[in-house]
């Protein structure tokens, strides 16, 4: 039996910052709304702006690419986060322990 990986796109890894509803004016004259969107924190605490740097330096997993669509394994992101974590735990406890 082989489970299906899960995918995660862009707005699931990174934070996206709030906006404001704004109202335009059309040629017509009709107004239309662009709704408000509420800030949302990604899985990984950065921006995207921050998570592609990070594949251009081979620090974060490459995402796979389906026509323009960019996709992450979540089993990849998952590793990556796991291996950061540990990293990060036993930073904090040799600092803990000076």
């Amino acid at each position: 039996m082989t489970l299906v990986d899960q995918y995660l796109r862009m707005a699931n890894l990174a934070n996206q910052p709030a906006r404001t509803a704004k109202t335009y004016t059309t040629a017509a004259g009709q107004q239309r709304t662009v709704t408000a969107k509420a800030a949302t924190r990604g899985i990984t605490g950065f921006s995207a702006k921050h998570i592609y740097h990070l594949i251009n330096q081979n620090q974060f997993p490459a995402p796979v690419k389906i026509g323009r669509a960019s996709i992450w394994r979540l089993s990849e992101i998952n590793e990556w986060l796991d291996s950061h974590t540990t990293q990060a735990d036993v930073q904090s406890n040799d600092m803990a322990s000076v």
